[in-house]
C-alpha cells in the first residue's frame, strides 16, 4: 500500500470513529490502519518519521475507540504501544535541537502527553485507578522536564499539559473520595488543579468555544478541591469565574455546570462544618 492509499484510509478511519453508529466499522478500519503503517516502518530502509507518527495515533485512536465501545481492557495494549511510538518520535525531533516551543517539538511533546493523558483515561475506564495516576503523572513529568515553565512552551504543549494538570487533579479527588488520604493528597489535587487553571486561562479564545468549556470545566475541579481544604473565599471566586463562562457557552456549558454545581454544594456543606478559612498561592515547581 502506498503513502497517499495509506492516508486515505486513516482519514475513513478517522471519520467513522466520529460517530457512534460507525464505531465498529472504525474498528475494521483502524486494524487495516495498522497494519499497513507496521508495514510501512518495517522496511529495510530509513523509516519515515511520518508513517511512525501515523502508526502512533493509529494505535492511540483505536485504543481510545476500544475504550468507548466498552472494551477498556483491550485498548490497554495499542495505547501502551502508542506512547511507546509518540515516546520515539519525540526523543528523535528533540535529538535534532532547536527551540522547545519551535512547531517540530511542539508538536512531538503534545502528542505524548496526550497519549500518556488518554492511556491514564483508559486504565481508569478498565477498573485500574492506580495505573491512572501514574500515567497522568508521568505525562505531567514528561512536559516538565522538557518545558522548565509551561506556560512559555508552545501551544500545542500547553494545551497538552493543561490536560495533564486537570486530569491529575480529577485523579487525585478521587483518590482523596474512594480511599481517605492525608490532607496533602487533597492539597497536591489543588495545586495540580491551579496549574492547569494558569495554563487553560492563557489559552482562553471566544472563537474557540472548547477553550472556554475546558475552562470552565477546571473552575468546577478547582473550586471542589478548595473546598476541600477549606479555602472557602478562593473557591466563592473560581465558582463565579466558571459559572459567567457557562453563561456565555449556554446549553453547551451542561457538562461544566454540573462540576460546578458539586463544587458549590461542597463550599456549602464544608463551610457549614468549619470556620476555618485559608489563603494559599501555588506556584510551579518541578516534581
Amino acid at each position: 500500500m502506498g503513502p497517499d492509499e495509506r492516508e486515505r484510509l486513516f482519514e475513513r478511519a478517522r471519520e467513522a470513529s466520529t460517530r457512534q453508529d460507525t464505531w465498529a466499522e472504525a474498528d475494521r478500519l483502524w486494524v487495516r490502519v495498522i497494519d499497513a503503517y507496521r508495514q510501512a516502518v518495517r522496511g529495510s530502509g530509513r523509516v519515515s518519521r511520518r508513517d511512525q507518527q501515523q502508526l502512533a495515533r493509529a494505535l492511540w485512536r483505536r485504543g481510545m475507540l476500544l475504550s468507548a465501545r466498552g472494551r477498556a481492557a483491550d485498548g490497554m495494549a495499542p495505547g501502551g504501544e502508542a506512547v511507546a511510538l509518540f515516546e520515539r518520535v519525540h526523543d528523535a525531533v528533540a535529538a535534532e535541537g532547536g527551540d522547545v516551543a519551535a512547531p517540530a517539538r511542539d508538536e512531538a511533546l503534545a502528542e505524548l502527553i496526550t497519549a500518556l493523558v488518554d492511556l491514564a483515561e483508559v486504565a481508569f475506564a478498565a477498573g485500574q485507578p492506580v495505573t491512572r495516576l501514574e500515567l497522568v503523572e508521568r505525562a505531567v513529568a514528561v512536559g516538565l522536564l522538557t518545558v522548565a515553565s509551561p506556560p512559555s512552551a508552545g501551544p500545542r504543549t500547553r494545551e497538552a499539559m493543561g490536560t495533564a494538570y486537570h486530569n491529575q487533579a480529577v485523579a487525585l479527588l478521587h483518590r482523596s473520595v474512594t480511599r481517605p488520604a492525608s490532607d496533602d493528597s487533597v492539597r497536591e489535587a489543588a495545586l495540580a488543579a491551579s496549574r492547569a487553571c494558569e495554563l487553560r486561562q492563557g489559552l482562553l479564545d471566544p472563537l474557540r468555544p472548547l477553550s472556554l468549556w475546558e475552562m470552565a470545566n477546571t473552575y468546577g475541579v478547582y473550586a471542589q478541591c478548595l473546598a476541600l481544604i477549606r479555602d472557602f473565599d478562593r473557591a466563592a471566586m473560581v465558582l463565579g469565574l466558571g459559572n459567567r463562562l457557562v453563561e456565555l457557552l449556554g446549553p453547551a456549558g451542561a457538562q461544566p455546570a454540573q462540576a460546578l454545581r458539586v463544587a458549590a454544594e461542597m463550599v456549602a456543606r464544608e463551610r457549614s462544618a468549619s470556620g476555618v478559612t485559608a489563603s494559599r498561592r501555588w506556584g510551579w515547581r518541578r516534581r
